[in-house]
């Protein structure tokens, strides 16, 4: 499984490019405080998915 602080960045990464504008929320995300967030929680989850499946992309 990737590591968690590679996922926080990908999402927070993510959101920026769809246009997600609060920066705080952001940077709170790449600091692990919103780790219980719909966002997070997904990418978790779809990480595990696809780890089960042997893949990590």
């Amino acid at each position: 499984m990737p590591k968690i602080e590679d996922i926080r960045q990908v999402v927070a990464d993510a959101l920026s490019k769809k246009g997600h504008g609060n920066r705080q929320f952001l940077d709170e995300m790449r600091a692990g405080q919103r780790d219980d967030s719909p966002f997070m929680v997904g990418a978790i989850v779809w990480a595990d998915h696809m780890c089960s499946l042997g893949r990590e992309d």
